[in-house]
């Protein structure tokens, strides 16, 4: 596995156990960009200080840096565990730079592009109200179920779709060795 698809696995994986779309904008292609597009995440224009600190209490409250570091360390863990050709003193500093700062950063840029000062507020009256407390504790358990079933759900009905188009079964599967 090279380095682009450890770091593009480990996205995908942090967003999907955090419930983050990266690609809920039906104009944002599902593809990793090509070298020269790689730009960091910006803005359209820099927020003001008042929707920071509004972001920041509504991260807070929504638990979404916390849950995006943990499924970020969690899916270098797993990495690991299917590279071992690759230096472990990668995986070490890969884990060190996974750290909250860093994480609330990014989250403040995206929800900045993707919400007003307004939906901000009501999101975090959402959060720290009993049922978005509810939400936070077990939204996490709903998405890893989720994640189990949709597996489930696309493992048959690749291999129905393998039998139906005479596709080899892959080799990737335990059942099939």
């Amino acid at each position: 596995m090279s380095l682009k698809s450890l770091c593009v696995a480990a996205a995908g994986a942090a967003a999907i156990l955090s419930g983050t779309n990266l690609f809920a904008d039906t104009k944002q292609s599902t593809t990793a960009p090509k070298p020269a597009e790689k730009t960091a995440v910006k803005p359209a224009a820099a927020p003001n200080a008042a929707k920071v600190e509004a972001i920041k209490k509504m991260l807070a409250a929504s638990g979404a840096v916390d849950a995006n570091v943990d499924a970020a360390r969690k899916s270098i863990k797993a990495m690991m565990k299917n590279s071992s050709n690759i230096n472990p003193k990668f995986w070490e500093e890969l884990t060190k730079n996974v750290n909250h700062a860093a994480f609330e950063q990014m989250l403040v840029v995206v929800n900045d592009r993707n919400y007003s000062l307004e939906e901000i507020k009501d999101l975090t009256k959402f959060y720290e109200s009993p049922v978005g407390k509810t939400f936070r504790e077990k939204n996490g358990k709903v998405l890893a179920e989720s994640g189990q079933i949709m597996k489930v759900y696309m493992e048959s009905n690749s291999k129905e779709l393998m039998k139906k188009y005479g596709q080899p079964a892959s080799k990737t599967d335990p059942k099939n060795n």
